[in-house]
């Protein structure tokens, strides 16, 4: 019986963060929350609000100001040269995007310093500019390049050198939380793979104003009452804090 030839291509740019990404999230002990939050309110003054925030805008401020409450959430396993737990003294939410970059699509990492404390419309337009200004023009998409067109074990040598021996470069580069979604295309992730203590994902919002959030979280760092706790929190923010800024955005004559 004849055997097919097997051709032999080098690993795209896309392909090259996305294994690298992968290969470190697997060393996080991960385990899975959800909640399904009623967030009909929220519909009802995004859909109000001027310019109308997304969703992940929305939820990133949500959850921030739920961690804030948390130290833990803001905190990392580092193995070397033990292992121990380092805290961060402020958060920083890491949005993972895919991006075009000639004819690959490339997973990058959206940062957003102290999105607790950021007005919704400024964290809404900087998440724009982040997906659609041109990639070289970004300096977090132009470092994380930089590095993905290095030989493979450079790559991985300078990710272990940022997310396990210098705290000071993990969050400047990967954040203190991450968010994801796969809510644009009408579908939700089962299983999430992170870099994160907490790494926060969302369903589509439903007709009802339902969605399912979850937080995956690294069980070494975190303990699943602590983040059933900010689940209820967060959710508690979207009905007072959030709701009440996003209707501070109604134009006057809605209003």
């Amino acid at each position: 019986m004849p055997q097919p030839r097997c051709t032999r291509r080098a690993l795209s740019l896309g392909q090259r963060v996305l294994c690298d990404y992968l290969h470190f999230s697997n060393r996080v002990r991960r385990a899975n929350a959800e909640r399904t939050m009623r967030l009909a309110d929220v519909v009802e003054a995004r859909r109000l609000a001027s310019p109308r925030p997304s969703w992940a805008a929305i939820l990133t401020k949500a959850f921030a100001l739920a961690a804030s409450n948390h130290p833990r959430l803001r905190s990392a396993f580092f193995s070397f040269p033990w292992g121990h737990v380092g805290e961060f003294d402020y958060q920083i939410g890491s949005v993972v995007l895919n991006r075009r970059v000639g004819d690959d699509d490339v997973l990058l990492l959206a940062p957003l310093v102290r999105p607790e404390d950021q007005p919704l419309a400024e964290l809404d337009a900087r998440l724009r500019a982040y997906q659609h200004d041109p990639v070289e023009t970004i300096r977090p998409f132009r470092d994380g390049l930089r590095v993905a067109r290095l030989p493979g074990f450079l790559r991985r040598f300078l990710w272990w050198l940022a997310l396990d021996v210098v705290p000071p470069r993990r969050a400047k580069h990967f954040g203190t939380f991450g968010v994801t979604s796969m809510s644009p295309y009408g579908a939700k992730s089962l299983e999430v793979p992170g870099l994160w203590t907490a790494l926060l994902h969302y369903g589509t919002v439903g007709p009802d104003g339902d969605v399912p959030v979850g937080i995956s979280f690294d069980h070494r760092v975190v303990g699943g009452t602590t983040v059933g706790y900010a689940l209820v929190e967060m959710e508690q923010a979207l009905h007072h804090a959030v709701v009440a800024e996003l209707r501070a955005m109604r134009p006057a004559r809605a209003a």
